[in-house]
């Protein structure tokens, strides 16, 4: 029987819930996430039919390789753990299974494997109802369905980016930037004002295998030359341009439309420009796609307890509520956009801040008592905002948040509450998720861990190993350095890397080198407290023939354990061998912004064990220069094993294992060859988990029940492809 008729109410839809996100970036699938898998009920609105935000299929080249955070330029070991991580892995194992451009789905798969989560696609927020300072439930339409949602939670999560959720709340915010004196920042203008930075455009070009043409549409705009793009890079046609910016100047909020249609114009006046506007290597190229929906940095920024600025960032401080982390530089694009003449991102040189702690006083607002925010809309300065703004970083905001909301439901408190009075549990709770922020470790007390022995069936022996190449002891300018302007050398460009040293004797460091001068040369090896160490603790020189492949500096000297700097003096026509096998704390110096992946093909003598099976049990989670925490065995054959002993029988119920997945990369293309693959775990030799096809960096093991034993093993069976077995942490709870 057909209708001719429908009642609204039949649209109408409620939902009572412990939690709702608002905004389906990766801050928001994030804080959703780690809700739900500490048991809160939760609804996640996203207003697109794709989830991801910028770094989503609509904005970007859908790869997922927008997600950028503290590890993307010189900050070593520094890639986002916890969630970021284990997203990051959930997707590179669909890359290299034949998955492309499909992170919104892999996103979308992370999310819809929740069972406590409630996903709303394609639904708009559009307002809330409040009562005396406090979100009692937000309304949404779905677009298709005709839906109508309204959803009451206990707390609510602004992720949406804009802020919308936390406007129509009420809540503090700021859009502009301060002016230099309010918070004593020297990168501020003088005055306040509204301009923000931009909103950029993504494209995708193709090349087809033959010369076409290309007629620019009457209203694309127009670029007459190279000088109009001052330091725009456009000569790689294959993907868009981060530098197709605007709308700073204007309201990136109300203006949005309008925006996007002057970038869809500078757009194509750019492609007229590249096709032709001369040689820029675009012949056979077209444009095969163009986002349609604009990348957004800056709007509203909500105020919390804490508005994080530039110091902060710059001088680390020790938060008592530091929940998550940043590091990107400070990477303040000008209001102007494209239409600006000086440098489209902020001028260089960079300022690095080193990676910083982000507190729990940002991430709620001040004055609407349940309302926390996760991503760009976080209590930071317009100058702060230069790096938290990075995807990845504000994924950890979105962990932290998540994990939080399942304390505010455990003890029925607002997001200040927790802060005054559970802090401590949140933090030892997210660095239990391997939520750990660099260089600011939270102690946990009750892993049994820490009370073992811990054995393993072989250690890694540092010998020296195959070179792959030989780099100059004088510097050479690279392309890298002539194409991009931000990647600056340092003052002093002599070679030299991070060791580690146990606290030895130290009597010689052998060197691979390469003497191509066709004479005797004399090289000079410093060791210091750091790379830029005014004073050297010792000094080693060694002459080295044209035949020779080893040079090897005698030191006999006591040295005291701890990370050191070993630095050669400049010397033409003599190279030193390097390797990239990843050895956390053997670390060659940075000659520019971007890491490099190797060390010295070197060895020491007495001979080094820089990842003694005792390095598992540790707060940190993950490896630094200065505690390599980390295991790695010599050359696995069947198996390895770490063993943790008792002196009397212990009740274990979680087991958590941290493997390398080697934080310095940023491909994610490929699983980490470092991960583990193939593990198990034994209770007194009995076997009581198995995992033969892992892929995760962090790996929790709830048992159906206790154990009651006197040793657990941890049997490694295979890796994703690197020869050692390598375990970052291990704890017993």
């Amino acid at each position: 029987m057909y209708r001719t008729e429908q009642d609204r109410k039949d649209f109408q839809r409620e939902i009572r819930v412990d939690l709702v996100v608002a905004g389906g970036g990766v801050a928001g699938v994030l804080a959703a996430v780690a809700a739900a898998r500490e048991g809160v009920k939760t609804v996640l609105i996203q207003d697109r039919p794709v989830l991801g935000g910028p770094s989503g299929s609509e904005c970007s080249d859908g790869t997922g390789k927008m997600m950028c955070g503290a590890y993307n330029y010189c900050n070593r070991n520094a890639r986002e753990a916890g969630l970021v991580e284990e997203l990051r892995n959930f997707h590179s194992r669909r890359y290299v299974n034949g998955w492309r451009n499909h992170w919104s789905l892999s996103l979308r798969d992370f999310v819809e494997t929740e069972s406590n989560i409630t996903l709303l696609m394609n639904t708009a927020l559009y307002d809330c109802k409040c009562e005396n300072g406090k979100i009692i439930c937000v309304y949404a339409r779905q677009s298709g369905s005709e839906l109508e949602y309204t959803v009451y939670a206990d707390n609510f999560v602004d992720a949406t980016g804009d802020g919308v959720l936390g406007y129509r709340a009420g809540a503090d915010f700021r859009m502009g930037r301060e002016g230099k004196a309010e918070f004593n920042e020297s990168l501020a203008p003088e005055e306040p004002d509204m301009k923000t930075m931009g909103t950029s455009i993504s494209f995708r070009a193709e090349d087809v295998g033959h010369p076409i043409k290309f007629e620019a549409p009457e209203w694309a705009y127009k670029i007459n030359s190279d000088d109009d793009l001052p330091f725009r890079m456009h000569n790689n046609p294959t993907s868009g341009y981060w530098w197709l910016e605007y709308g700073g100047e204007v309201n990136t909020v109300t203006d949005n439309e309008e925006i996007y249609k002057v970038l869809r114009s500078v757009l194509f006046g750019m492609w007229d420009h590249v096709k032709n506007g001369g040689d820029h290597g675009a012949e056979n190229y077209a444009v095969s796609w163009v986002a349609p929906v604009g990348g957004k940095r800056e709007s509203r920024r909500f105020m919390g307890d804490y508005i994080m600025h530039q110091s902060d960032l710059l001088e680390h401080p020790e938060f008592p509520d530091a929940v998550a982390y940043g590091g990107w530089p400070i990477d303040i694009h000008p209001p102007e956009g494209v239409f600006g003449k000086g440098h489209p991102g902020s001028t260089p040189p960079f300022i690095f801040p080193g990676t910083f702690p982000i507190p729990f006083r940002s991430l709620y607002s001040r004055n609407i008592s349940n309302l926390m925010m996760a991503g760009r809309d976080i209590s930071v300065t317009h100058v702060a905002l230069g790096s938290t703004r990075l995807i990845a970083t504000c994924g950890l905001t979105g962990q932290a948040v998540g994990t939080a909301a399942a304390l505010l439901k455990k003890y029925g408190c607002t997001p200040r509450e927790l802060y005054q009075q559970h802090i401590g549990e949140l933090r030892q709770l997210l660095q239990k998720r391997d939520g750990c922020i660099p260089g600011f470790p939270v102690k946990l007390s009750d892993d049994l861990a820490k009370t073992a022995k811990v054995s393993a069936t072989s250690t890694f022996a540092l010998v020296m190993e195959d070179v792959e190449r030989f780099v100059p002891l004088v510097a050479i300018d690279t392309p890298t350095k002539k194409f991009d302007p931000c990647d600056v050398a340092p003052e002093d460009r002599r070679l030299g890397m991070n060791f580690v040293w146990d606290g030895q004797h130290l009597e010689k460091i052998r060197v691979a080198v390469c003497n191509d001068s066709g004479e005797e040369k004399e090289l000079t090896l410093r060791i210091r407290n750091g790379f830029f160490a005014a004073e050297d603790i010792a000094v080693a020189r060694c002459r080295v023939l044209p035949e020779d492949k080893v040079a090897e500096f005698d030191f006999d000297i006591d040295l005291a354990g701890g990370s050191y700097a070993m630095i050669f003096d400049d010397e033409a026509q003599v190279s030193v061998g390097v390797s990239s096998q990843h050895l956390p704390g053997f670390e060659r110096k940075l000659d520019g912004c971007y890491l490099n992946y190797e060390h010295f093909a070197v060895e020491f003598q007495p001979m080094q064990y820089p990842y003694t099976p005792a390095r598992v049990v540790n707060d940190n989670g993950r490896s630094t220069a200065e505690a390599p925490s980390l295991w790695m065995s010599e050359v696995i054959s069947s198996s390895e094993a770490l063993t943790l002993t008792w002196n009397e029988e212990v009740e274990v119920r979680e087991i958590d294992i941290t493997f390398d997945t080697n934080l310095d990369r940023i491909d994610l293309d490929r699983i980490a060859p470092e991960c583990v693959k193939g593990f198990c775990l034994k209770a007194d030799g009995k076997e009581i988990f198995r995992c033969d096809d892992n892929s995760r960096r962090f790996v929790r093991v709830v048992l159906p029940e206790a154990v009651k034993c006197a040793e657990i093993t941890l049997e490694i069976t295979e890796t994703r492809g690197d020869k050692h077995a390598r375990v970052v942490c291990i704890r017993c709870f």
